[in-house]
């Protein structure tokens, strides 16, 4: 479900771009152009730093790094999800009336009565044919 969402959002984002710069074509004017100039300065200049260090994230430390920090957030969210699965079991198996009621841990007088005096009936004997 997240990959359909997530593949819907960039979807529409490339849609959205495509339509806004169709827009800027047909009017003839750059939409946001100060804000554009901006960024494009922004962005000649983190190039640069991308440039500076590029050796220390092409480096097998840095991927060692990523992996584990991956493997990481994986057990994380395994967790998590077990927890949540755990919760709902306990919640699925009461709504479906399988939870266990244990013997002795009722708090009322009465009850506890009636189950001593059901324990301390006799059954009736049999009627047996001869």
């Amino acid at each position: 479900m997240i990959s359909i969402s997530a593949f819907t959002i960039s979807l529409f984002g490339i849609i959205s771009l495509l339509y806004f710069r169709s827009l800027e074509i047909r009017r003839g004017k750059r939409l946001f152009s100060s804000v554009r100039e901006k960024l494009d300065d922004k962005m000649i200049s983190f190039s640069g730093y991308i440039n500076k260090f590029s050796m220390i994230f092409d480096s097998s430390i840095m991927i060692r790094m990523y992996h584990i920090t991956v493997h990481y957030f994986a057990l994380i969210v395994l967790g998590i999800i077990k927890i949540i699965e755990k919760r709902m079991f306990f919640l699925l198996e009461h709504i479906r009336g399988k939870h266990e009621i244990r013997k002795g841990v009722t708090k009322s007088e009465f009850l506890k009565k009636v189950a001593d005096h059901k324990q301390n009936l006799e059954k009736p004997p049999r009627n047996s044919v001869e």
